[in-house]
């Protein structure tokens, strides 16, 4: 495969123009080879080859199957074909049996795979949203796209999807696109690419992150040098400039080039159901078995770091979602979506995607999880309530902990080895033991095959073993470990500190307070609202057991059962009467004989954003203080009381829910008629929707190049207007009923025929020279030879008529061609020569 530029136009209605005039501005000999895809109908008799050719000098050819690829010339797709590159060879192939209609992006992503950094891609004027995945795809394998402005396409849906994905590098018309095509191409930096290796001073690469980071807030000090270094060096070939300190001058005057550069290197691609053999091995293996180890708690935390526009989450979330509904269950089903990129998150927040996915989603799932809007499609909001995405540097924010599967695919080789072992020591500190971690089929684990299994080599799924420990003292020294929750996207850079001084005076009087409670051998605990325990001072071992089984922090679990009866009514009347509530004399059993404890409850003030917490303290019997309300403790009573409460709570509870599970069914059924009444007529709108654009743009198209064509008929007839009103023969041209068609202004002078007397029969005129032909004019309209005969109409005055078929491509005979040129002088000339001769004799 030779190493030149591939540049595949992609253009639908109002596509010709723009053809047209960037073909006009490409040289004929320029290196580069065009491919032209356009949305054609099966049936339809595509003139572009020609209507090319007359506007560029370059040699235009439509594209046969197999034919090699060759510079300096431009192939066009035929119509009802798809066409596809491969190790520099075009391939036909029939359109796939669905809608929508995606040539281009079907030939821009074997482009992306064939020519990689070779690659071009250009969206030109268009509908619909074909080329949007395709420059993704271009965009991943290092190439450059192209997108028309909108001032100049006549239709700007395509161009506009396109360049809504911030990946073009320039959006202009389509005569500048050629221009900054060649110039782009032709740059030393760009030409001699592969030659050798592009370098940037230690100091100039150092401002050029910093500025980045300055404008965006993202370090890319932990990329690779190497692949910095090539963005860098395209973003100077763009903006033809000589090297990397003037391009860093650039960056410091244009917040947008810092802008630009920052999303380069971000390479944030993705689509729905990206390398389906790994979605393959996620449905057939790893779900089941994650869905089987949750079954008990039927919960699953799921992250997907570096999530981009968020397509991976909402495959695997939709996934998820079918094994969940399979089973009939309900579970708790959080996907943590994260990147650092805050454009993405916005972005993939929205979850409004093109139609153009349904290349990459099956119709089954398209129906299911998604419904259209504004020409779009949005994920159902079953799926987007699963979903939480959130701006986070993997780097240097919190890990999110407990996590069953991480999906991290194409992150790690953008990183340096350093930071590379610091997120795979995060990623293995993230998920539970027995969790799955899946990497992009060019990662590996390195050196943390100790703490993994490996579960498919092939698409780099890994378990964390259930035996292994997190070691990631050194990679998170600056990170906190206690990230269960979802931070909202602040990085850990911006967070303050507690100063060294505070913590000290927090810890003294931690202390302090631990001392007093022994000193009057007082027991407190700090519960929550589901009286879990916060804190404790004091010597809480007296009262509290750890039993076996599952750890829990309940107060409830842990104290005496004697104690935890009358625990648990104090707490639910504190609670109740937002006052202190204590008991005397709460008998302990296996305690000494006689020996009781005396128990008090009361509720802590808190502001209106913090959490309620309770106060409990646990005390050998002493004068009961003035502010609390001190009860003595009767076990029968309150057991009785207890019961009665919870009989009467348990019996509401029973009648609400038999009401709200009767209203349910109800709703439930009649949801789920209209929900298959709309799923129904939403399928026949779409199916049709469709259709009516599919045929739209092909309509336009074709009226494009009949108007091109019209054009063109328009000229010529001008010009045979003019070549028939200066000419002096005289020329009368019939139709198939030898009525009057047209005639010459010469024909006037022969016979008075007028302008209002088109498309009436010859045969009615009166005229001796009509007269003469009449049997003639018949006799060729039926198929005959061409008769060409001497007419005197006056005497002496003679025409020479020549009467032949009117002939048209592609058609049989449709009329006759009558031509008449006055002999007269010459049959004089033949009379007196013809006198001379005989008296000579």
């Amino acid at each position: 495969m030779g190493g030149f530029y591939v540049v595949g136009l992609g253009a639908s209605a109002g596509g010709l123009e723009a053809l047209r005039s960037f073909f006009a501005a490409v040289p004929a000999k320029s290196g580069v080879a065009f491919v032209v895809i356009q949305h054609l109908a099966p049936t339809y008799r595509s003139r572009m080859v020609e209507l090319l050719a007359t506007h560029t000098t370059v040699p235009v050819s439509q594209i046969e199957d197999g034919v090699t690829i060759r510079p300096d010339h431009v192939y066009v797709i035929p119509p009802g074909k798809w066409v596809k590159i491969f190790h520099g060879r075009l391939f036909l192939s029939d359109p796939e049996n669905r809608a929508p209609i995606l040539p281009i992006d079907y030939f821009f992503r074997s482009l992306a795979e064939d020519r990689g950094e070779l690659a071009i891609g250009i969206a030109l004027s268009g509908t619909g949203s074909d080329a949007t995945l395709g420059v993704r795809a271009i965009k991943e394998a290092g190439g450059t796209v192209m997108v028309q402005d909108e001032g100049s396409a006549k239709f700007s849906a395509m161009p506009d999807s396109a360049g809504a994905t911030g990946l073009a590098d320039y959006v202009l018309p389509p005569a500048e696109m050629a221009r900054e095509l060649l110039l782009f191409i032709r740059h030393p930096l760009v030409a001699h690419a592969k030659d050798a290796a592009f370098k940037v001073g230690e100091t100039t690469m150092q401002k050029i992150v910093s500025l980045i980071h300055e404008q965006t807030g993202i370090d890319f000090t932990s990329y690779k040098q190497s692949t910095v270094a090539r963005r860098i060096q395209r973003r100077i070939g763009i903006a033809q400039l000589a090297n990397p300190e003037d391009y860093l001058e650039l960056l410091e005057q244009s917040p947008q080039e810092v802008a630009m550069l920052g999303r380069d290197l971000l390479i944030n691609v993705t689509r729905f159901f990206r390398d389906g053999e790994v979605f393959d091995v996620l449905r057939g293996e790893i779900l089941p078995a994650l869905l089987k180890r949750a079954a008990a708690r039927k919960a699953l935390r799921i992250w997907v770091p570096g999530c981009a526009t968020g397509e991976e989450a909402y495959s695997i979330a939709m996934l998820v979602q079918e094994f969940v509904t399979a089973r009939g269950e309900k579970w708790d089903v959080k996907i943590f979506a994260t990147d650092v990129d805050k454009v993405s998150i916005e972005y993939a927040g929205r979850g409004l995607y093109p139609k153009s996915i349904a290349a990459d989603v099956g119709a089954e799932l398209l129906a299911r999880f998604f419904v259209q809007e504004s020409g779009a499609l949005r994920i159902c909001p079953e799926i987007r309530k699963q979903v939480v995405f959130a701006r986070h540097n993997i780097l240097h924010d919190p890990p999110f902990t407990k996590v069953d599967l991480i999906s991290c695919r194409n992150l790690l080789i953008y990183l340096r080895a350093d930071a590379q072992r610091k997120v795979m020591a995060l990623l293995h500190f993230a998920l539970q033991p027995g969790g799955y971690l899946l990497l992009g089929t060019s990662e590996a684990i390195g050196d943390r095959d100790n703490v993994f299994e490996t579960v498919n080599a092939k698409m780099r799924i890994f378990q964390k073993r259930g035996d292994s420990r997190a070691h990631i003292e050194d990679a998170v020294s600056r990170v906190p470990t206690a990230a269960g929750s979802l931070d909202g996207g602040r990085g850990s850079a911006s967070r303050e500190r507690v100063p060294r001084a505070k913590n000290g005076r927090k810890k003294i009087w931690e202390t302090i307070s631990a001392r007093l409670m022994a000193e009057f051998a007082t027991t407190c605990l700090v519960l929550n609202e589901k009286y879990e325990i916060l804190h404790s001072f004091g010597q809480p071992q007296r009262f509290l057991t750890v039993h076996p089984g599952r750890a829990s922090l309940n107060v409830l679990k842990l104290v005496p059962r004697a104690l935890s009866l009358a625990l648990s009514g104090a707490l639910r009347r504190a609670a109740k009467e937002q006052q202190t509530v204590g008991y005397s004399r709460i008998p302990l059993p296996g305690r000494g004989r006689g020996r009781t404890l005396d128990l008090k409850v009361e509720p802590l003030a808190a502001e209106s954003d913090e959490p309620r917490t309770m106060l409990v303290f646990l005390q050998e019997p002493q004068a009961a203080r003035a502010a609390a309300k001190i009860h003595q403790f009767n076990p029968s009573s309150e057991s009785i009381r207890r019961i009665a409460d919870l009989e009467d709570e348990l019996e509401r509870a029973k009648e609400k829910l038999q009401a709200t599970t009767e209203d349910e069914e109800t709703t439930h059924q009649e949801l789920q008629a209209a929900n298959e009444e709309l799923l129904a007529g939403n399928e026949e709108l779409q199916s049709s929707n469709e259709e009516l654009e599919s045929v739209n743009e092909e309509l336009t198209t074709l009226n494009t190049e009949y108007q091109q064509k019209i054009s063109e008929l328009i000229v010529s007839n001008n010009d045979l207007e003019n070549v028939l009103r200066t000419s002096d023969v005289a020329t009368i041209f019939l139709d198939a009923a030898l009525c009057l068609r047209r005639f010459t202004p010469a024909v006037t002078r022969i016979i008075p025929l007028q302008l209002h007397d088109i498309g009436r029969p010859l045969a009615n005129f009166a005229h001796p020279l009509i007269a003469a032909i009449a049997e003639d004019l018949p006799r060729v309209a039926a198929g005959g030879e061409a008769i060409v005969r001497t007419v005197e109409t006056v005497y002496g005055v003679w025409h020479l008529v020549r009467i032949t078929s009117y002939r048209r491509e592609g058609a049989s005979d449709c009329g006759l061609v009558v031509t008449i040129l006055d002999v007269s002088e010459l049959r004089r000339a033949e009379s007196n020569s013809e006198e001379r001769k005989l008296s000579g004799k």
